[in-house]
C-alpha cells in the first residue's frame, strides 16, 4: 500500500516531478514483484492453515473428516464452474489419428527443446489447411505432460478453439478452461483467493464473470508454478471479427511473465491479423511446409510415392484420397485413380460431394447444415433425427420419417464427417458421441462461391440458410411433441434432439427474425405460449430457481431471450390479453427480464407500450437496477 501511495504522491517537489516518469517502471516492476510474492505467500498460508487445523483435529472426532469433506466439495464445485468447456475430448481425437512416429522432428527439434526447457517464450507453428497442426498440437501437449508429472512444480494447460463448436469460440471459455485445469494441477488442492473471490462475485451469486478479474486470477495462478506450459490450437478457428481480444491477452502473457515462467505453444494458419501479433512474440516460428511434413506423410501414407510427390504438405489431402482409395477393388483400380488424383482439397471435396446418390444428397444437404451451424454439436441420435425433418416453411410438428439406421449416415461421405472422441478411459454408445465436419476446410468449401457452382451446388451452405433450416427443425419437433395424443410427463433426456430443440430453438431463430418467413414466425409464437410443455423440457429462466412454476407469460420469455419479432406479434395479436405488466419470473416483469439481459430493442418497444419502469419485483428489484447491475449502459 505505501507503495502504491507512491505510485501516485499528491505532492512532490519539482526535481522529484522531473526525476518521476523514470523512475516510476521500476517501481512498478517492484511492485509486480511483490504482489507475485504475496500470490505465493497467501497459497503457502491457507496451505499451512489446513494443515493446522487438520493436525490439531483429534483423530476420529468426525470434524476433521467434515473439514476434508468440505475443502473437497469447494474445489469441486468451483472447478466445476471453471470447466465450462472440455477441451480433453479434442486432444484425444487428435492422438487417435495419430500415426507412431508422427511429430517426432518436432520433439527432436532444438527450437522445442529450448521452448520446453524455458530458454523462451512462444512456439508458433503455421501452415496451410490440412497440415497436420492440431496433431502436432497433440503430440506437444502430451510432452508437455510427462514433463509435469515428474515435476510437481510444473503445470499444463491447452484449448482447441473449434470451428464446429461455438463453446470452443469464446475468449471467456477459454480463460475459465485454463484457469480450471491449472488449478486440477495444483498437487494439494487449496483455492486462491483471487479464484475464490471472483467464484463468490460471479457464479455464486448469478452475475456474469468479470473478464478482467478473470485474467487477474489466471495470472496469479500461472505464477504459482516454476514453469507453466499452455498450448493453444487454431487461433485462426476463433472468430475473426473478436479474434483481437485473443490476440492481446496472449501479448499481455508475455509481457506479464519471464520467459523462463511460461512456455506458450500456439498454431494457426498465418492469417493476416494472426501473423501481425504472434510474429513479434515467437521466439521459435516454425512454418510447416512440404519438406517439413512429407516424413510424417509417408509414415501415414502407404501408397507413399504418389501421394506424398502431390501431397504439397497437406495431411488431409493424403487422408481423403486414401479413403477413395480404399474402395477399389482391384489393382488396377488404384493405378487408374492414382493417375486421376484431384490437384487440391476443393476438387477433392467435388469428387465425393459429387459421388454421393441422387437419393442421399437432400440429407446430406441438411447434416452439412447442422455439423456446421449448429451451436453444438450434435450426437449421431440427434443428427439422425433432425436431418429426416423436411424442410416446409408452411408445416410444423408432422411426423418424421426416421432412417434404417444411424450409422449409415457416415458410410454416405466418411471423409467429411468424422466422431468428436470422448476423454480417454471413457465410452459411450455410438448414437450418444458428438459428430463434427473432419476439418476445418471442409465448412470453408461448403459456404465457398466455389461450391455455389457446379456438381456440389447442392450442398452449398450459409449461415442465414442454415439457422431457417435449423430453426424450423426444431420448432417442429417441440410442437409435435406437445401435439394431441402426445405421451407427455416423461422426462426428456439431454441427449435428445428434443432437449436440443428446446434448449436452442430460439437462438437459431433470433438471428433470422427480421427476414424469416410468417409461418414460421407464428410458429415461435405457438411455443412461446406452449408454457409448461416446453419450458418443462428446458427454462432459460430456471437457472436458480427449483421450481419457477406457476411460468410466467409468453411476453416474458420474448423479452427475456430477445425476440423482437415475437413480442410484436404477441402484443399486436392480442392487445386486448397481453399485459406487458404482468408479474412472474426470476425477473419480476418482461421489462425487467430485457433489462438485464441488455436487449434494448424489446425494452423500447416495452416502454412504448405501456411498461412500468418503476414496477418492483424480481431479482433485481426493478428494470433499472436490473440494467445498471450489468452495466447495461444503452438501457439505463
Amino acid at each position: 500500500e505505501k507503495l502504491e501511495k507512491k505510485l501516485n504522491p499528491p505532492e512532490q517537489r519539482s526535481s522529484t516531478k522531473l526525476l518521476w516518469p523514470f523512475n516510476k517502471p521500476k517501481m512498478e516492476h517492484y511492485l509486480g514483484l511483490l504482489e507475485e510474492q504475496r500470490s505465493k505467500l497467501r497459497l503457502l498460508l491457507a496451505t499451512a492453515t489446513a494443515y493446522v487445523i487438520r493436525s490439531s483435529i483429534p483423530r476420529g472426532s468426525g470434524f476433521s473428516s467434515s473439514f476434508s469433506l468440505f475443502r473437497q466439495k469447494e474445489f469441486r464445485k468451483v472447478l466445476k464452474w471453471l470447466n465450462v468447456v472440455d477441451p480433453g475430448a479434442n486432444y484425444s481425437y487428435a492422438l487417435s489419428v495419430r500415426q507412431p512416429g508422427t511429430g517426432n522432428w518436432l520433439l527432436e527439434g532444438p527450437e522445442y527443446i529450448d521452448w520446453k526447457e524455458g530458454r523462451g517464450g512462444v512456439l508458433w507453428l503455421y501452415g496451410i489447411p490440412g497440415c497436420g497442426k492440431s496433431v502436432l498440437s497433440a503430440t506437444a501437449i502430451e510432452d508437455a505432460k510427462n514433463v509435469c508429472n515428474t515435476n510437481d512444480d510444473h503445470a499444463l494447460a491447452y484449448f482447441y478453439f473449434t470451428f464446429s463448436d461455438s463453446e470452443k469460440q469464446n475468449l471467456l471459455n477459454m480463460l475459465l478452461s485454463i484457469l480450471g485445469q491449472l488449478l486440477e494441477g495444483i498437487s494439494d488442492r487449496i483455492l486462491p483467493d483471487e479464484v475464490l473471490n471472483l467464484y463468490h462475485s460471479s457464479e455464486a451469486i448469478g452475475k456474469s464473470v468479470d473478464i478482467k478479474a478473470l485474467k487477474s486470477a489466471l495470472l496469479q495462478v500461472i505464477r504459482i508454478s516454476k514453469r507453466t506450459f499452455i498450448v493453444l490450437d487454431a487461433l485462426d478457428e476463433f472468430p475473426k471479427d473478436t479474434r483481437e481480444s485473443l490476440l492481446s491477452w496472449i501479448t499481455e502473457l508475455t509481457v506479464d511473465h519471464n520467459k523462463g515462467a511460461l512456455s506458450i505453444l500456439v498454431t494457426s494458419r498465418p492469417e493476416a491479423d494472426i501473423v501481425k501479433s504472434i510474429e513479434p512474440l515467437a521466439t521459435f516460428p516454425i512454418p510447416l511446409q512440404s519438406k517439413t511434413i512429407d516424413p510424417d506423410i509417408r509414415a501415414y501414407s502407404e501408397i507413399e510415392e504418389r501421394l506424398v510427390a502431390r501431397s504439397q504438405g497437406m495431411f488431409r489431402w493424403v487422408y481423403c484420397l486414401l479413403r477413395v482409395l480404399q474402395e477399389c477393388i482391384t489393382p488396377e483400380d488404384v493405378r487408374e485413380a492414382l493417375e486421376e488424383l484431384p490437384e487440391d482439397l476443393d476438387s477433392v471435396y467435388l469428387r465425393i460431394l459429387d459421388s454421393i446418390p441422387k437419393r442421399q444428397k437432400e440429407y446430406i444437404r441438411r447434416a452439412m447444415n447442422w455439423l456446421a451451424f449448429s451451436v453444438e454439436p450434435l450426437t449421431l441420435g440427434q443428427l439422425a433425427e433432425a436431418i429426416v425433418i423436411k424442410y416446409d416453411v408452411n408445416k410444423y410438428g408432422h411426423d418424421s420419417k426416421t432412417l434404417f439406421e444411424q450409422s449409415s449416415l457416415l458410410s454416405i461421405c466418411p471423409s467429411l464427417i468424422s466422431f468428436e472422441d470422448a476423454r480417454a478411459g471413457e465410452s459411450s454408445p455410438q448414437e450418444d458421441r458428438r459428430l463434427r465436419l473432419a476439418h476445418f476446410s471442409v465448412k470453408e468449401y461448403l459456404v465457398s462461391d466455389r461450391a455455389a457452382q457446379g456438381p456440389s451446388a447442392y450442398c452449398h451452405i450459409s449461415d442465414d440458410k442454415a439457422n431457417l433450416l435449423m430453426g424450423h427443425a426444431c420448432l417442429s419437433r417441440i410442437l409435435r411433441h406437445s401435439a394431441p395424443g402426445t405421451i407427455s410427463g416423461k422426462r426428456v433426456e439431454k441427449k435428445s434432439f428434443l432437449y436440443h430443440s428446446a434448449r436452442y430453438w430460439f437462438v437459431y431463430t433470433r438471428s433470422i427474425e427480421d427476414p424469416a418467413p410468417a409461418p414460421l414466425s407464428d410458429a415461435v409464437v405457438k411455443v412461446l405460449e406452449l408454457g409448461k410443455e416446453w419450458l418443462d423440457i428446458y427454462n432459460p429462466d430456471d437457472l436458480y430457481s427449483p421450481d419457477p412454476e406457476p411460468y410466467p407469460p409468453a411476453i416474458y420469455y420474448s423479452s427475456l431471450l430477445n425476440l423482437v419479432t415475437a413480442c410484436e406479434f404477441l402484443v399486436n395479436r392480442k392487445a386486448d390479453t397481453v399485459n406487458v405488466n404482468a408479474q412472474g419470473g426470476r425477473y419480476g416483469n418482461a421489462l425487467q427480464a430485457a433489462a438485464i439481459q441488455g436487449n434494448e430493442s424489446v425494452v423500447r418497444f416495452l416502454l412504448e407500450r405501456g411498461a412500468e419502469v418503476n414496477a418492483r419485483g424480481g431479482y433485481n428489484g426493478n428494470a433499472l437496477q436490473a440494467a445498471a447491475i450489468r452495466g447495461n449502459e444503452s438501457v439505463v
